[in-house]
């Protein structure tokens, strides 16, 4: 199977466009990390909004690749990177191979700084969590909860009178 120069053109396109994608992605997701760090509610759905953009883009990108390859060779079963080693001369194999070398790279980048991303999201919503279940038992006089074996414990908290408290008065 031997690609036409127009076909590998289209191929190197949309290899190229991908990539600055998973850049921006890249991008989006360290900023978005920033923003949960300095509790910047507006700019994470801001960001994560951006970031679902960007995967349907990439999406939209992969879908017009396997129908690129399927015009060309018939049959879309087939890789990216297994059409290029073989059907493009040395030159372009070696041009289109480290495109889709660098797109490798980089879908390694963005499951690592995924996994590190939801990792700090964890544990923000595990603080989060934790405070409003402490604000939770404070305000209650009597706190129950259920432990391993299905039974439900109690724990009685004195309380001053709600006049005059701080809690009381917010």
């Amino acid at each position: 199977m031997k690609l036409e120069a127009e076909t590998i053109k289209a191929i190197e396109k949309l290899l190229a466009a991908e990539l600055s994608e998973y850049d921006q992605y890249l991008l989006l997701l360290k900023q978005e990390q920033e923003a949960v760090v300095k509790l910047d509610s507006d700019q994470v759905v801001m960001l994560g909004a951006k970031r679902g953009e960007i995967v349907d883009r990439l999406s939209q990108i992969k879908d017009e690749r396997s129908k690129t390859i399927a015009s060309a060779i018939g049959n879309d079963a087939y890789r990216a990177s297994e059409v290029i080693q073989q059907g493009c001369t040395a030159g372009d194999r070696k041009r289109l191979m480290a495109l889709v070398e660098k797109i490798r790279v980089k879908i390694k980048d963005v499951e690592a700084k995924s996994r590190e991303f939801n990792q700090v999201l964890g544990f923000s919503l595990g603080l989060v969590n934790g405070e409003l279940s402490l604000l939770w038992s404070a305000s209650q006089p009597v706190t129950r909860v259920y432990n391993a074996f299905g039974s439900i414990s109690q724990g009685v908290q004195p309380t001053p009178p709600r006049n005059g408290s701080l809690l009381g008065e917010a």
